[in-house]
């Protein structure tokens, strides 16, 4: 095995199957989808419209994460992903972002999902497809 294989393997980056990939996509989703959903229904003191925001530019979020890996203008669809992750930050962790909510700001929580969220599906989209099914 040579130096680079182990590496590869050490940090989780071998080759996967089309299957895996989707799987492991689903499984990543179903789970930071449940987690998202369980840190926006512990907002009940939020004010509606800052929920709506909140809420608006969560659901952009997703939508674009997972345009992202099939977009025709993939550049520009991470483009408009990572500018949207970057109003999320102003809005829920930068000092600016307090001046926008009608009541008190909710935690960095989201945030720092989503931020794992990407993390996680960057991991699985940076892995080589090999072009054997599996077993």
């Amino acid at each position: 095995m040579s130096r680079a294989t182990a590496w590869r393997r050490w940090l989780g980056l071998e080759h996967q199957t089309a299957a895996e990939k989707r799987a492991a996509r689903n499984g990543i989703s179903m789970f930071f989808g449940a987690l998202i959903g369980a840190n926006l229904g512990a907002l009940d003191r939020l004010a509606l419209g800052d929920y709506v925001l909140l809420i608006a530019i969560v659901c952009l979020i997703v939508l674009y994460m997972h345009l992202a890996t099939v977009a025709a203008k993939r550049w520009s669809t991470i483009g408009y992903l990572l500018a949207l992750v970057a109003g999320l930050y102003l809005l829920l962790v930068h000092d600016a972002g307090a001046r926008m909510f009608e009541g008190p700001r909710p935690g960095p929580q989201i945030f720092v999902t989503i931020c794992f969220w990407l993390a996680s599906i960057a991991i699985v989209e940076l892995r080589p497809v090999s072009a054997t099914p599996a077993d």
